[in-house]
């Protein structure tokens, strides 16, 4: 029997909590890691290492797993194949990520300088054509339960963080097919107010 070792998902039956993954949002990206045998990943911005711990969970099946976390402030090292850069992620340098491409890349610090923190690693060959891109809180919050952010007039909720969502259309532009976790206005309760949203991106292969 595999054993899936899930313990590090704490939070409560709302998920109300803000700042890291929603523990629904993880299991999502538990399994496309696992389900993938992914094993080298990059997280632009790591804030108490929440998301970091599922990473290194997810990434437990393999000797090869690294974890790399990029954050302007210091984060924990959460274990031996956890690399911390505490830099501008603008200057990355293949160096960093001991030169060798990367599984996938973790958006998380809601700041346009990501797409050229993209552009940076895709013209060193760290990002591929195999490399997966996720993006988090992409998805609406609605009223009563939102907090802060950008109203959308045609779905009648609230983008609390506008630019990951403006990296969606880009990347769906550049060419990547798109899937997104999210949730409508009827989904949510105070038993559950919201729901942060995460979105994947990957270049589609033409399957012979």
């Amino acid at each position: 029997m595999v054993n899936y070792d899930l313990s590090h998902l704490t939070q409560d039956e709302t998920q109300n909590v803000w700042g890291p993954i929603q523990d629904d949002e993880a299991l999502f990206l538990y399994s496309i890691i696992r389900g993938s045998r992914l094993e080298r990943i990059l997280e632009i911005g790591g804030l108490d290492g929440y998301s970091g711990t599922n990473f290194l969970k997810a990434l437990s099946y393999t000797k090869n797993g690294k974890l790399y976390t990029c954050d302007l402030n210091p984060v924990p090292v959460l274990a031996e194949n956890h690399k911390v850069l505490i830099k501008n992620a603008m200057y990355l340098t293949a160096e960093d990520l001991d030169n060798q491409p990367l599984d996938l890349v973790f958006f998380d610090c809601h700041d346009m300088v990501q797409m050229s923190i993209y552009n940076n690693l895709v013209s060193k060959k760290i990002i591929n054509n195999d490399t997966i891109l996720v993006l988090h809180d992409t998805n609406l919050h609605y009223a009563p339960y939102h907090k802060w952010g950008k109203y959308v007039r045609q779905e009648n909720g609230i983008a609390h963080q506008p630019v990951e969502r403006r990296m969606v259309n880009m990347f769906k532009n550049l060419g990547y097919d798109v899937f997104s976790i999210s949730t409508d206005r009827s989904k949510h309760s105070p038993d559950f107010p919201v729901r942060h949203g995460v979105t994947i991106c990957k270049r589609f292969k033409t399957l012979a």
